[in-house]
Order: structure tokens, then sequence, then C-alpha cells
């Protein structure tokens, strides 16, 4: 009996190391896939990027691929239909904005992933993998910002989502300054004021110089009357956004908690 178990193990050995080999294989592609991909959105050479994650992973079964697939088609689309179809281009270095090429609308939208039900899919693979959270609440995060997806789901629905999958993906060391601050704001367009400055002060924590942080946590200081605080932030995020609109609304949000720290202190004079 010993023999015979001896000589399937000497049968089953070639299988295995065949296996662990075709494996490593595999994984070393992908990842040279996705450093290909990250190299190509970094030379804004976004369809050339799409196309060879789209090679990679046809059937949307690798979360890793997924993810990436996921960023590109949030962030660097050109064209949109309801966050299901996009489309990309390979624009030069000092081509036009992204925003003003969508606002042009001009792109075939001819490439389809439909990023919430691909996440929501993997999630329910992997329930352990917090990045498919962080990845869904960027998800509702974008569908709040552009209004071009989940019309029936209503906006304070959203926000909920948005809240559930960035808490999910936060409390396992998902996240970064942007992800606190999409928190912050969807808890402060609920109203929920005081919840939102954890998330808001962490992503100032991360990012010092992000101005819309700062922005944002004035105004929210401003609802609880804190105004002091409301004021440095206000200067802050003056100080930090590099563009006259939004320094504009910086400095008009700035003029408001000075006014209401000078009716503040009349009231309370005798």
């Amino acid at each position: 009996m010993r023999q015979l178990l001896v000589f399937l193990g000497v049968l089953l050995a070639p299988a295995v190391g065949l296996a662990q080999t075709k494996a490593a294989t595999e994984a070393a592609a992908l990842a040279t896939a996705l450093r290909k991909a990250n190299d190509l959105v970094l030379e804004r050479r976004y369809e050339s990027a799409w196309k060879l994650l789209k090679i990679t992973d046809q059937m949307n079964v690798e979360p890793a691929v997924a993810l990436k697939k996921t960023e590109v088609a949030l962030n660097y689309h050109v064209g949109t239909n309801e966050l299901k179809r996009f489309a990309f281009r390979d624009l030069p270095l000092l081509a036009p904005s992204l925003d003003s090429l969508r606002q042009l609308g001009k792109d075939s939208i001819r490439y389809s992933f439909p990023v919430r039900r691909v996440l929501e899919k993997l999630k329910n693979r992997y329930p352990d993998n917090y990045k498919l959270d962080r990845a869904l609440g960027d998800y509702y995060f974008a569908v709040q910002q552009c209004d071009c997806a989940e019309e029936d789901l209503g906006e304070d629905e959203v926000f909920k989502r948005t809240i559930k999958h960035y808490q999910e993906a936060h409390d396992h060391g998902q996240g970064d300054y942007l992800s606190y601050y999409a928190l912050g704001y969807a808890y402060q367009r609920l109203g929920r004021f005081k919840e939102s400055l954890v998330p808001f002060e962490r992503s100032i924590q991360l990012r010092k110089n992000y101005p819309t942080s700062h922005l944002n946590v004035a105004f929210v200081y401003l609802e609880l009357k804190e105004f002091e605080q409301a004021r440095n932030h206000a200067r802050q995020a003056l100080e930090l956004f590099p563009d006259k609109p939004h320094k504009d609304d910086a400095a008009f949000l700035l003029s408001e908690i000075e006014e209401r720290m000078k009716s503040s202190s009349a009231a309370k004079a005798p």
C-alpha cells in the first residue's frame, strides 16, 4: 500500500508543479498588464489603457483589473451613458482638459462596463476584499457628482450608500484624503454636520494642502457656530485654491463667517 501511495505521489508531483507554474505565470502577466496600464494612464493614453485592461480580463472576474477599470472609467472617460458605457481617448500631454471634452459630447460611447454590477458581483464573491468597498464608494460619489446614473435611487439614498461603502473601506485600512473628503461631504449633504467633521479632518491630516476639504469643513463649522475654526479653514482654502472661481467661493464664505462673528459678538454685548 505504501508503495502505491509513493507511486501516486510521483505521478501527481509533475501535475502540481505545472499548476503552480501556470498560476505564477498568470500572476506575473497580470501584474505586468496592470503596471503597463498605469504607465498608459500617466501618459494620458486612456483608450489604450482601457483596451489593455479589457484584453487582460474580458469577463471582469479579476478584482485587481476590475478596480483599475473602475478608476479609469470614473476618472478618465470623455463620455458616459449612466456609468455603464464609456468613451475614452488617447490625448496629447497638452490637450484640453477632460472636462472640456466631456462637455463637447462628440465621442462614441462604445465600451461596456456597468460599474456597479461588476463591483457588486465581485464583492459577493470576495467579501473580504475591502478595496471593492472603496471602489463602490467612489462609484456612488461619482453618481452624485455627475447626476448621470441611478436616477431611481434618489440623492439621499446615493449618499447613504456612499457612506456605507466608504465606512467599510476605512474600517479596513482602505482610504486616502479623497475618500475621507467624499465621506465627509456625504454626511454634510445629509445635514449630519457633526458626523462630517471626523472624515473632513482626517482628509486634511492626510493632505494638508487640499483646499476643498478646508472649504467644506469651514462651512460645517459655520453651521455648528464654531466661528474661529470656520474662519481658520476658510482662510486656508482661500490661500490654497489656485484659480479665481474657487478663490471667490472661499472669499465669499469667509465674508459670511466674519459677518456671523460680528452679529454674534453684537448679540452678546451688554
